[in-house]
């Protein structure tokens, strides 16, 4: 493939509607009471000149048609510029789901203001989680949804982890941007990570083993578990400053997750 088929498709590639990928992950420390429960996994949205509010639009409305009984968005919503959080609330505004819809930082927030990618958030009906937790119960069993700052946050926030031991007594959900420190999500007890921002090396050539995301992380995209515990990294929907994708298609995740012996039982 020449230069130019390899960019033009990349473009392609990185300008069509996300896949949707499903995954069930089987959790041994998951409680019986949320056995079965869906998360729609969205990331790295980068609203901005690559991603319109006119093909968010669109996204939404694949998003409304998928059972998800929850939805969180984990990080970069935002590109870099001050015109990106009204084009990100126009093309999200209203998405909801039965457990809610959660949001976290990336860096990309950071490049434009903290306070005013939180504000585009509640805007489009996303319930901010940074440094926060949102705790559900069934049955008396507990799930908590602990969102963390990113990684490169500035002006002395950061990311902390100690929250997640506030939540000993329940199955511990760490939405996270940057895959790199799941280790320091691990260390505090998280169950399940979930993040995003490598894109999946965006350009990744497997025949050559080239992953751009390689650079930062071992974590590139899909499942990972580590003894009982589990990471999942998103390729997410959009792209950085360079307007392709290679090897590492958009999507959105549909995470579903099972109590490990429940799940055995029933493939007996």
């Amino acid at each position: 493939m020449t230069v130019l088929g390899l960019t033009g498709g990349g473009f392609a590639e990185a300008q069509g509607l996300p896949a949707l990928r499903r995954t069930t992950l089987k959790l041994p420390a998951l409680p019986p009471a949320w056995d079965g429960v869906r998360i729609l996994q969205v990331s790295d949205v980068h609203a901005g000149p690559y991603m319109s509010p006119e093909r968010m639009r669109r996204i939404r409305e694949m998003i409304d048609r998928i059972p998800a009984d929850m939805i969180v968005f984990t990080g970069d919503q935002m590109d870099r510029r001050p015109s990106d959080a009204p084009a990100f609330i126009k093309g999200f505004s209203g998405i909801a789901a039965p457990l809610g819809v959660y949001g976290i930082l990336g860096n990309h927030d950071y490049f434009i203001d903290p306070g005013r990618s939180v504000w585009a958030l509640r805007a489009a009906g996303i319930r901010p989680l940074v440094n926060e937790a949102r705790v559900f119960r069934r049955s008396g069993q507990g799930l908590a949804l602990v969102g963390l700052e990113d990684l490169n946050a500035s002006g002395g926030r950061r990311p902390d982890f100690e929250l997640l031991r506030s939540y000993a007594s329940s199955f511990r959900i760490c939405l996270l941007h940057q895959p790199r420190a799941w280790h320091d999500a691990l260390a505090a007890g998280a169950h399940l990570t979930l993040a995003g921002h490598t894109h999946g090396g965006q350009i990744a050539l497997p025949s050559r083993h080239v992953n751009m995301a390689r650079l930062q992380t071992r974590y590139i995209a899909g499942p990972y578990r580590r003894d009982d515990a589990f990471l999942y990294v998103s390729r997410g929907i959009g792209v950085g400053a360079l307007p392709i994708r290679v090897g590492a298609p958009p999507e959105i995740d549909l995470i579903t997750l099972r109590t490990a012996a429940i799940a055995a039982r029933a493939a007996a």
